[in-house]
């Protein structure tokens, strides 16, 4: 993964994107950016208290629940950085696009009717109060607040560097402009409305997408001359680019990649928070029966846009039926503006700008709530005053978008490879805790501490030190890290967490079990 890192990226503050010059195209997002900002409005107006805040006082329904969820998933990475990696490496990232759907079910059936009950049982508004109230120990909250705060980081960045190349798309600016403008205001939309105005964003352009993304198939379906000839293009150019693992490494690498990312985003959507904290807020029990299979079709149409886009370029591109003119990040963008109508591309590129700040909100609210809420209780320094924490938690909104902002600035790294990384890190520390927490009374304390350090541990050395080493130039710790990563480079490292830190936690659970009593009202959570 260090090696894709440091040599497959593109910088990306390039300005290789299509201005849309196009009146309809600016009114969209124009029009798309008052609604963000009005919804914001709105959701302040409606937040009284951290609860209001951070889960919407446990008031949305099935339908609303379930786009939500598959939005907040989506958004930035997959219409910016899912294109990006179907251009560059071919069938390999539909290993990401066709089981990630699986994720949802799974994550339904294991975690959805446990984290609503124990958000009736105790006061839980956040993924590190669910796992205090599990563990009983303020190591287990504090670590999994750590643990938030630094996925955000790097999911946010994910969102903030799709969110400069659709500035640049719709409104003509420099990248580096969309960058901080963008940043500005999702800061202020996200100080503004909390999860309230995040959800309702995410519902419009949820079906915004859905809708968007039949059009943007049947686009690049005639753009590339049918499946048949994009296949075929792409084959004589590399065959790997049309076969079932892809083209990313040799052929036993690219066999490794797609089992380590089928791993990683069918089961590791089960350890995303900015997903499972969305049980939280349903009305009841009830209506989460159905926000399985609704979530899970909707993201496998949504993901029709990386799909087709990102083959059917890269076939044209190989058949010299269109220039090389941009980058891989770019090109989402760049076949929205220029292989599909005025309103279609003004209604995708608006809709994408509304997910990108809707999931943004979602990612700054569960990092601003760990570090005002999570870790000052695990330190027994708690805000006791509602409003107090309330405030705290807006201010905490600022410096992590600064931090975000600062990650994309200086990264060179692939926007889907960005996401992958933080999706494994969230995968890594949660999976394990959450899941086999809520589903096993024979979890310890001792398992979830053990599989959060190793979980983070694993994930700095093979990830967030290789691309510090890669924006400072000192290669050397790059290839002294790599030089001890057992599999072939490109095979994420974070899959290999999430497996190693699932198989620590079970071993860790048995050998401290003795003794530990699970708290009389949780048995309800273990009940069929």
């Amino acid at each position: 993964m260090s090696e894709l890192l440091a040599n497959a990226g593109t910088l990306l503050q390039q300005d290789g994107i299509p201005v849309a010059d196009d009146p309809i195209i600016i009114g969209f997002g124009a029009a798309y950016l008052l609604i963000v900002i009005a919804i914001g409005v709105w959701g302040w107006m409606r937040t009284d208290t951290t609860s209001d805040f951070l889960i919407t006082g446990k008031s949305i329904g099935t339908w609303v629940l379930a786009l939500t969820a598959f939005s907040v998933i989506q958004s930035g990475f997959g219409f910016v950085g899912g294109p990006e990696l179907v251009y560059e490496f071919g069938t390999t990232a539909l290993w990401i696009f066709f089981t990630a759907p699986l994720g949802f079910l799974l994550t339904w059936v294991v975690l959805a009717k446990r984290l609503r009950i124990l958000a009736d049982i105790r006061n839980v508004l956040t993924l590190p109060d669910a796992m205090y109230v599990r563990y009983e120990s303020d190591w287990v909250r504090g670590l999994s607040g750590v643990a938030v705060a630094l996925g955000v980081i790097a999911y946010l960045a994910v969102n903030l560097a799709a969110l400069q190349f659709v500035m640049r798309a719709i409104f003509g600016i420099p990248v580096l402009w969309g960058l901080f403008g963008g940043a500005l205001i999702l800061l202020l939309y996200s100080m503004l409305g909390g999860m309230i105005a995040g959800v309702w964003t995410d519902f419009l352009q949820a079906i915004t997408m859905i809708v968007g993304a039949g059009f943007v198939f049947a686009y690049a379906l005639s753009f590339g001359g049918g499946m048949a000839n994009i296949s075929q293009n792409l084959a004589s150019a590399d065959p790997n680019l049309v076969s079932p693992f892809g083209a990313l490494g040799g052929a036993t690498t690219a066999v490794l990649v797609g089992l380590a990312w089928w791993i990683l985003f069918s089961v590791g959507a089960a350890g995303q928070p900015h997903l499972i904290t969305k049980f939280y807020m349903s009305r009841n029990l009830t209506i989460l029966k159905w926000g399985a299979p609704i979530a899970a079709i909707s993201y496998a149409i949504s993901s029709l846009i990386a799909f087709s886009a990102g083959l059917s370029m890269r076939a044209m591109v190989e058949a010299g039926q269109r220039e090389a003119t941009f980058s891989a990040s770019e090109v989402g963008p760049v076949f929205v503006l220029d292989h599909t109508g005025s309103v279609i591309a003004g209604l995708i590129l608006a809709a994408l700008l509304a997910a990108i700040m809707s999931t943004s909100d979602s990612f700054l609210n569960i990092g601003a709530a760990a570090i005002s809420r999570d870790i000052p209780r695990a330190l027994n320094r708690p805000i006791t005053d509602p409003k107090t924490e309330l405030r705290v938690t807006q201010g905490a909104l600022a410096g992590l978008t600064v931090l975000s902002t600062g990650v994309v600035y200086y990264s060179d790294a692939l926007v889907g490879i960005l996401g992958a990384i933080s999706w494994g890190f969230f995968a890594a520390a949660f999976v394990p805790i959450a899941v086999f927490g809520l589903n096993w009374k024979g979890a310890t304390k001792e398992g979830a501490i053990a599989a959060l350090v190793i979980g983070m541990g694993f994930n700095i050395v093979y990830n967030v030190i290789p691309e510090a080493a890669a924006i400072t130039g000192t290669e050397w710790l790059n290839e002294s890290i790599m030089a001890i990563y057992p599999y072939p480079p490109a095979v994420p490292a974070e899959a290999i967490s999430l497996l190693v830190t699932m198989v620590v936690f079970v071993f860790v659970s048995i050998a401290t079990q003795r003794g530990q009593e699970l708290p009389a009202d949780l048995h309800a959570l273990f009940e069929r």
